[in-house]
């Protein structure tokens, strides 16, 4: 959250910036006639004296990221700064201090009083400026890291995602490479499988050494980092360990999080947060650990089609110039196993289209990870919005989702669906489930097919709208009224 210090004609132009590029802000000035304005305009806004500490803890500096002190009045500047740094100390915060200077000769002395950066107004009012918060933020984040780990020294178990995807194996290698750049060695662990044949090729052609948690004695590390996961949901990490570092770029509220690092910060995937960490720390990044870092965005970001931000565009950029292009093109391109033909060939048999949504049951699997590839491609095919092929693995039905509709949002959607006799959750675009076999509903395993049908994918239409309940159970096309 930016906390935005002073509203005249400067703090505007950085707050309208901010607001439209989706930040969140609130915006502090004693003139009520001002933040009255800015409250119309649809701002968070907060009357009172920012220099005071009690009007800064009101305004929510304990959540503030990144403090902007926009006044021209070097006086104001220092009271209020005297104020952040006291308040640094008694709620044991540490956000970034931007300060407006009049010229370059301020700057100095406003740094020692405790600003992480000064910028004139000239620069603040250039379009360059709102990159340059967020770079000052990461900046100061990965310098924050680097202490942690000075202090930590030992062994750093990194912690996967449970089947990690290709954005969180490779977030693992750099903050495996960042901890080595520093002196720490490192383990990248997961549970579950590596399935996917981009993911099988990400560990085969970089020749990574991954360890399976079922192998690993979690006593043997002094910390604990969670990569693209940010609690003990969906990782191996013993509910009694608490994580040392977490970094992450999926939506998680605070309460949730547990760590004496903390970086949550929404961006199109965890491959770009780690790639400026290295940037930032100056670690050269090597050509196959840069083709997997782009990978890893490309896939999280659906090939920038979900999520992207301008601080994805901007660390794919400088990977772009780094990657191995012989190993980008062998990890974009990866050979596909006949279980996953097999599988795809069922889907397409067996699929029906009720109005534009798709739905097949291709029976048992193998590999749980050729569902969501049979979802992909059937997303394809003309006249098909939304996708959902669902089979039996390892006693549990599994569901994978797509869509191209912007009015439905499949992850809210499978939840609302599945949550009550398994697992669901993803993104707007795509999603799963997990339910136990042992939830389905059947008579005998003679109809075991046909009430999973009803349960999973009569089910799914249902919460979508395209069908409803009959009153004996069944589900009959809505009225075209």
């Amino acid at each position: 959250m930016y906390l935005v210090l002073g509203c005249g004609d400067v703090g505007f132009s950085v707050a309208s910036r901010l607001k439209r590029r989706g930040a969140e802000l609130v915006v502090v000035d004693k003139d009520a006639k001002k933040i009255e304005w800015f409250k119309k305009m649809g701002y968070s806004a907060f009357v009172g004296d920012f220099c005071l500490p009690d009007v800064l803890k009101d305004a929510g500096i304990s959540r503030a990221e990144v403090v902007l002190l926009m006044i021209p009045d070097f006086r104001l500047t220092e009271r209020a700064l005297g104020a952040i740094n006291r308040l640094k100390a008694e709620l044991k915060i540490d956000p970034v201090v931007v300060a407006r200077v009049l010229d370059e000769s301020e700057t100095a002395e406003v740094k020692h009083l405790g600003a992480s950066d000064a910028l004139p107004s000239s620069q603040i009012l250039a379009n360059f400026t709102l990159s340059r918060f967020e770079e000052l933020k990461g900046m100061v984040k990965e310098k924050r890291l680097r202490a942690l780990l000075g202090e930590l020294g030992g062994r750093i178990a990194i912690v996967l995602q449970t089947n990690p995807d290709p954005d969180g194996i490779a977030s693992g290698v750099a903050l495996k490479r960042y901890a080595q750049a520093f002196g720490i060695d490192a383990d990248i662990i997961y549970d579950g499988s590596i399935g996917h044949q981009q993911n099988r090729a990400l560990v085969n052609l970089l020749d990574l050494d991954l360890l399976h948690a079922e192998d690993v004695k979690f006593d043997n590390y002094t910390a604990f980092a969670l990569v693209d996961v940010a609690t003990h949901a969906n990782c191996a990490l013993p509910k009694d360990i608490l994580p040392t570092i977490v970094i992450d770029h999926h939506p998680v509220p605070s309460s949730e999080v547990h760590a004496r690092y903390q970086d949550i910060t929404i961006v199109g995937s965890t491959s770009t947060l780690l790639t400026n960490y290295l940037r930032y720390a100056a670690v050269e990044i090597d050509g196959a650990t840069a083709a997997a870092l782009v990978i890893g965005t490309l896939t999280d970001t659906m090939n920038f089609t979900r999520g992207t931000t301008p601080t994805d565009f901007e660390a794919f950029e400088h990977l772009m110039k780094l990657a191995d292009v012989e190993l980008l093109g062998k990890l974009q391109s990866p050979a596909v196993p006949p279980d996953a033909l097999d599988v795809l060939a069922r889907a397409i048999k067996g699929s029906k289209l009720n109005g534009g949504y798709l739905i097949t049951n291709v029976g048992e699997v193998d590999d749980r990870d050729t569902l969501p590839q049979a979802s992909d491609f059937l997303l394809k095919r003309e006249g098909v919005q939304t996708v959902l092929v669902y089979g039996i693995w390892n006693n549990l039905v599994c569901v994978s989702a797509r869509t191209n509709d912007i009015a439905i949002h499949l992850g809210q959607a499978l939840r609302q669906a599945f949550s009550e006799i398994g697992s669901a959750g993803g993104h707007a675009r795509m999603a799963g489930a997990m339910i136990p076999l042992k939830a389905i509903k059947a008579k005998s395993k003679r109809v075991l097919k046909r009430a999973i049908d009803r349960q999973v994918g009569r089910k799914f239409l249902e919460v979508v709208g395209v069908t409803k309940p009959s009153k004996r159970g069944r589900t009959r096309p809505r009225s075209k009224r």
